[in-house]
């Protein structure tokens, strides 16, 4: 009887471990030939994305997208996949289908005709949508516009024709058409899953009537999307708050102490600063407020380790304007600083301290 149950605790590890490995983007290793041959035996299209070893959005794509369930789901459902070199083993191939920038994905048939093809890193729900309008004839950017022009107005509709002219660089336009769609709708329907892409696509100010609808009815979001739409709104208010800590709003003449507060209290009230470490940020835009360039270096000097680092990063980006002066103590000051945190940076920062070093150090 152990050994039974031995035996069925080890298959059932197996059978869990073999749905595990294919709930991923799986690209087999495949000759293109036999990809067409697979293609057309299992009645699939052929999936190639092709990549480079120096290209950072192709990283960012094998690292956050094609590993999720969802991506996988969808893309193993219908294509033999296959990630390509395009400057090596894919090179030929690359040349074939006229790629020239990275990544690119090209969808063919199972004779190696091409059906579309897409550039850049994107999110997983904007990937999949993305491949989708590009094989399915009812959701062609062409069928998509006739669809809007006669008055249809679905979740569906209203995402893909909005998306269709962001990428066409009509993006007045385009949040025409979200903002439309979005003052027609009922509280309700606003929150639905169908339509949290409002929320998590096209609102891009926490200050404007999406950001502050999203912000009001948070917790009433449909469960299966309010994560999502969380996410969004942390990311909105971070970017709000990146302006004063940047110093781009004193720059610009436009920072408003009330305003400031109210973004604050926001951030506050609904507990985002226990997700995130916005305290020393707060110090920070304070400091540059009241104090001299001094004092304010003093703080940076204090509080530097205990900020994300992307905020150390924007810091650093932006340090010779917050502290604009030509007095060469304060830039050995700032020289002094910057290097005796080289060791903590990665090497994207890294080389950015070395740019604002060869300025202050001249």
């Amino acid at each position: 009887m152990i050994r039974i149950i031995k035996t069925f605790a080890i298959a059932l590890f197996l059978m869990l471990g073999a749905g595990t490995a294919i709930a991923q983007t799986h690209f087999r290793t495949l000759s293109f030939d036999a990809a067409l041959s697979a293609a057309k035996q299992e009645k699939k299209m052929v999936f190639i994305d092709f990549y480079t070893d120096w290209c950072g959005p192709c990283k960012m794509m094998a690292r956050d997208v094609f590993p999720q369930p969802k991506v996988g789901d969808y893309f193993n459902a219908r294509f033999v996949c296959l990630k390509l070199n395009a400057e090596k083993e894919g090179k030929e191939l690359a040349k074939k289908y006229q790629v020239s920038a990275y990544p690119t994905y090209v969808v063919l048939d199972a004779d190696g005709k091409m059906l579309m093809t897409a550039k850049g890193a994107m999110d997983a729900d904007d990937f999949i949508a993305k491949i989708a309008s590009g094989i399915d004839p009812e959701r062609s950017p062409e069928r998509i516009r006739q669809l809007y022009e006669e008055g249809k107005r679905t979740p569906e509709v209203v995402n893909a024709y909005a998306l269709q002219l962001m990428e066409q660089q009509k993006e007045t336009e385009g949040f025409k058409v979200v903002d439309d769609y979005f003052a027609s709708l009922t509280d309700k329907e606003r929150l639905s899953a169908a339509n949290s892409f409002l929320f998590t696509r096209y609102t891009v100010k926490i200050d404007d009537a999406k950001g502050k609808f999203m912000v009001s009815h948070i917790a009433e979001f449909d469960p299966a999307v309010r994560p999502a739409v969380e996410k969004r709104m942390q990311q909105l208010f971070h970017s709000a708050v990146s302006s004063y800590f940047s110093g781009y709003m004193l720059r610009e003449g436009k920072y408003d102490e009330a305003t400031y507060q109210h973004l604050k209290q926001q951030i506050q009230s609904l507990k985002l600063d226990a997700q995130y470490s916005y305290a020393p940020m707060f110090e920070l835009v304070e400091s540059r407020v009241k104090d001299s360039d001094a004092v304010f270096l003093d703080n940076c000097e204090r509080v530097y380790d205990t900020l994300d680092s992307k905020d150390r990063t924007l810091l650093l980006l932006n340090l010779t304007r917050l502290i604009d002066t030509q007095d060469k103590a304060m830039h050995k000051r700032m020289s002094t600083f910057i290097r005796s945190r080289l060791s903590t940076m990665d090497a994207n920062t890294i080389s950015l301290a070395g740019r604002i070093l060869g300025t202050i150090e001249r």
